[in-house]
């Protein structure tokens, strides 16, 4: 728990953008994120010393953030060094696709056809499920996946992947 007496008596009543980048122990990106989502800020305009915060609204926004910090949460992928584009894409168009495309194929599916069905390396489809991002099931046999759970993960999270290969940039340009 943070003191507050503590804060006031170490900064001074306006703080800079990196003073309270220092204070809340957050990134450059993420201390402005949270200035333009939560954090009443003055913006001047220029190039260097941009933010002024009173320190009041700092030490507000930290005793908030202590009691509840999961309503400050960024989305997912928000301070990735990569940035996520996700493509506007009629999922149930695309979701209808697939299971034409598929439908002759078995249900279960094992990495190697699931890697030879979307043309991704076995060490992706691999870190997939290593990952959770697609559903898995450990059998006797070794890990399988679905065909329902393939083409959630191609309509859900795997609009998600930044280097999508020429298979998948096609699928999406069917189904805009």
């Amino acid at each position: 728990m943070t003191d507050p007496e503590a804060i006031w008596h170490a900064y001074p009543p306006i703080i800079s953008s990196e003073q309270l980048r220092i204070l809340l122990h957050v990134s450059k990106r993420r201390c402005v994120w949270l200035m333009q989502n939560y954090i009443p800020h003055t913006d001047n305009g220029a190039r260097t010393r941009r933010y002024t915060i009173r320190l009041e609204d700092a030490i507000r926004f930290i005793k908030e953030y202590e009691r509840s910090p999961d309503s400050f949460a960024a989305p997912a992928g928000q301070f990735n060094s990569k940035p996520c584009i996700t493509p506007k894409v009629d999922t149930e168009a695309l979701r209808l696709a697939l299971e034409d495309e598929w439908y002759s194929i078995p249900d279960i599916l094992v990495p190697v056809t699931v890697s030879r069905l979307t043309c991704y390396s076995d060490t992706s489809v691999n870190r997939w499920l290593d990952k959770g991002t697609l559903r898995s099931a450990l059998t006797q046999t070794g890990r399988v996946t679905s065909k329902a759970w393939l083409i959630d993960f191609l309509c859900g999270k795997g609009m998600r992947i930044t280097k999508k290969n020429e298979w998948h940039r096609e699928l999406l340009r069917s189904a805009e």
